[in-house]
């Protein structure tokens, strides 16, 4: 990947990936933060082709704004970069995201390479003219498609097409779309001609059960599965899970719950067999650790029929530990 592609990806990706990562939060305690919305799906979904494997949607503000986010600000690594990255593109993370919403996109038909598996649309406020003016002087061209501007990178390093250069959309005034050029057209004819990933019931039952979370993701268990790659002696080993969600709360600690739904109710009564295992083996290892002790006291399965759910709190004593973990390394780092 050639200097100016990785310069591209770096101004286009970043406003997207760190605003979906949510910063401090995912550097420091490695977790998959992902901070969503209510039930009903945010509009952004009408961009989502319809046959998404995974949808995701980030309220950013609501992560940025949380208690966790506010205890963990000052040990925020790389405020020299996104001072440099401010200046550059008149991005602010914390003040200019809004929202994220992230989509997986299954083998075949749109999602036929790799650079096409994934569909990223951020809402916030952007300077167009400026981060256009950007890229062009790094070596992007500027196209309109179905009269929305597009803003796309070839790597001369690479013999991809056109379709396959990595590509912003900007698809309302404060809406735009990350990925390659092919889905990023996509994403547009989606919207356009009402084929999206509203119109999916099965997709959409998920969402509408969410409730009372600002965190959740849905999806088809299989999809993934299948794109993972896994040997297939391991492959099989694995529940006969087909649909599954996860919605939670992120304030000044994440609460949740965890569900899946599997092809029959043998699979999801074997599914409760091995978490109920699991759980007592955590409790067993949790012992008298702070906060260990009330997280795996918080896990709580449930579930009939076909469908498993397992509940869970982190508390706040579990983040006091991370925070004195991650002052330590910061004061080592400081001494090397």
């Amino acid at each position: 990947m050639s200097n100016k592609t990785r310069y591209f990806v770096a101004v286009t990706g970043a406003i997207l990936v760190i605003g979906l990562g949510t910063g401090i939060v995912a550097s420091y305690m490695g977790l998959p933060v992902s901070v969503f919305t209510s039930a009903a799906g945010p509009e952004e979904l009408e961009y989502v082709p319809a046959d998404a494997a995974v949808v995701a949607y980030a309220n950013v503000r609501d992560v940025m704004n949380s208690q966790l986010r506010q205890r963990f600000r000052e040990m925020e690594p790389g405020q020299d970069q996104k001072n440099e990255f401010e200046e550059k593109t008149g991005l602010n993370f914390e003040q200019d995201i809004e929202t994220v919403v992230a989509a997986v996109l299954p083998k075949g038909n749109l999602a036929s390479k790799p650079q096409d598996a994934f569909l990223i649309l951020a809402r916030g406020r952007f300077q167009a003219a400026r981060l256009e003016a950007l890229a062009l002087e790094h070596g992007a061209t500027v196209t309109d498609y179905q009269g929305k501007r597009l803003i796309t990178h070839h790597d001369a390093d690479r013999n991809d097409t056109a379709d396959d250069d990595m590509a912003v959309g900007f698809v309302e005034a404060d809406l735009i779309a990350f990925g390659s050029a092919n889905t990023v057209r996509a994403a547009i004819d989606a919207r356009r001609d009402n084929r999206n990933v509203v119109a999916n019931i099965d997709m959409m039952r998920l969402v509408n059960e969410l409730d009372n979370a600002n965190a959740w993701a849905v999806g088809r268990f299989d999809a993934i599965a299948g794109q993972s790659g896994l040997p297939t002696e391991i492959a099989s080993q694995m529940p006969a899970i087909t649909w599954f969600s996860a919605a939670g709360h992120i304030n000044g600690g994440i609460s949740g719950v965890l569900k899946a739904e599997t092809k029959d109710e043998a699979s999801a009564q074997n599914l409760r067999d091995v978490l109920k295992g699991l759980l007592a083996l955590a409790k067993m290892q949790a012992g008298n650790q702070p906060g260990m002790q009330q997280l795996a006291d918080s896990l709580i399965l449930s579930g009939d029929g076909k469908n498993v759910a397992l509940s869970f709190q982190v508390p706040t004593e579990v983040f006091d530990v991370l925070e004195g973990l991650a002052k330590g390394r910061k004061a080592v780092g400081a001494i090397q």
